[in-house]
């Protein structure tokens, strides 16, 4: 009996284990609203509109009020983001099963990762406040010139508090305006969409889907790869930003340089190039791309050894970006990755200072239990919670 017991305990337990593993999952399927931009940054937004939920939104009248609060360009106030996340508890409430599958393809979905220990009244609220302060965050930046985290290389590419330009976001407004909406959230969510295509800060959907587009060729290798076979499954090369004009700067070349090395040695069958168009601003340069260009033709590295991450503008997301490829792509993450870089580079990422910028900027650290391996590597695990989309940062969410 005792035996029979503690088999139930361990079925139990087991089947736990394997229900929570569902999140995130791997061969999750993205919805489209039909907008590569909404969909890039304002995923929980795509979800509301594209699941049967929809339904019970379009005729709840609080949200149908709040809909017509927020068809003016400016900022949502900390009251009108609480009813709405009020109103969408009722909703969920009421309507349980809609609800559920809505929660299950968020937390699905790993880019709400960064909330998915809590339950799942508290999950949606998260995730609802968050983008909503993100909408915020892109208005006072593109339409106020006002609040951006990283001014010098995210504004906008006009004078935004020129009167042409002033003009031009009046008769965005209007635009907006005139439309019907049936969601509460879509004047809001239209605006920011459309101040960042005024502002030409589109960047984010400029390479997408990466799997599909960059990285097709070397994900199509993977299926044949004996991940046993190498230390680490890839290693990332850390990006360093022209002070020029140049396409690629001499940090980045020897970075590369450094990471062909340790590639003709086995330690990893993949090498992830990260950076984005960063300096200086306006560049047609990405420094991933100019990266494996120079890898390739340079240093005579396969070309479908190699990964692109054409995004990130700073380190903390050259490390969070390269641990989504991965995780994307198939790698196994339960290995450990190498991050290459230049001796001091690399002393910074292995110090409480820049893990103190990660839980700042991002609110997690992308990477766990670092090693320092060598003067031009360390090793880390990384961390999943690096999935979750951050829609504050609209050129790379």
């Amino acid at each position: 009996m005792l035996r029979c017991f503690f088999f139930i305990g361990f079925l139990v337990i087991s089947l736990s284990v394997h229900c929570q593993s569902t999140y995130p999952d791997p061969h999750y399927q993205f919805r489209s609203s039909g907008d590569k931009l909404q969909d890039r940054n304002f995923y929980f937004f795509t979800l509301l509109q594209t699941l049967p939920i929809s339904r019970q939104l379009e005729t709840d009248t609080g949200l149908a009020r709040l809909g017509k609060a927020y068809e003016q360009v400016r900022l949502l106030t900390s009251e009108e983001i609480k009813q709405a996340g009020d109103a969408l508890e009722r909703v969920m409430q009421q309507y349980p099963s809609p609800a559920a599958q809505l929660i299950d393809e968020m937390r699905k979905s790993g880019l709400f990762q960064l909330y998915e220990k809590e339950e799942d009244k508290t999950f949606l609220r998260k995730s609802w406040e968050n983008t909503a302060d993100a909408i915020n965050y892109i208005v006072n930046g593109y339409a106020n010139n006002l609040g951006m985290r990283y001014p010098a290389i995210d504004s906008a590419s006009a004078y935004v508090l020129s009167p042409a330009y002033k003009t031009t976001v009046q008769t965005l407004a209007g635009k907006i305006k005139k439309e019907k909406h049936k969601l509460f959230f879509q004047p809001a969510m239209k605006t920011a969409l459309g101040l960042l295509r005024l502002a030409k800060r589109t960047e984010a959907i400029s390479y997408e889907p990466l799997e599909q587009t960059l990285n097709k060729q070397t994900i199509a290798t993977f299926p044949a790869t004996d991940w046993d076979k190498y230390p680490y499954p890839v290693m990332l090369v850390l990006g360093a930003s022209p002070s020029g004009t140049e396409a690629i700067s001499d940090m980045a070349k020897s970075r590369c340089a450094i990471a062909a090395k340790l590639y003709e040695q086995k330690l990893a069958p993949y090498i992830i190039v990260s950076g984005g168009h960063v300096r200086p601003p306006g560049t047609r340069y990405a420094e991933g791309i100019e990266m494996k260009r120079y890898l390739t033709t340079e240093l005579k590295v396969p070309a479908n050894a190699i990964l692109v991450d054409p995004y990130a503008r700073h380190t903390t997301t050259n490390i969070r970006n390269a641990v989504r490829i991965m995780w994307r792509s198939g790698m196994p993450v339960d290995k450990r990755m190498m991050c290459v870089s230049d001796t001091w580079h690399l002393l910074y990422v292995n110090s409480p200072l820049f893990i103190q910028r990660c839980q700042t900027e991002l609110g997690y650290t992308p990477m766990n239990k670092i090693k320092q391996e060598d003067t031009s590597y360390l090793t880390f695990l990384p961390d999943l919670t690096s999935l979750h989309a951050d829609p504050h940062e609209p050129l790379d969410p």
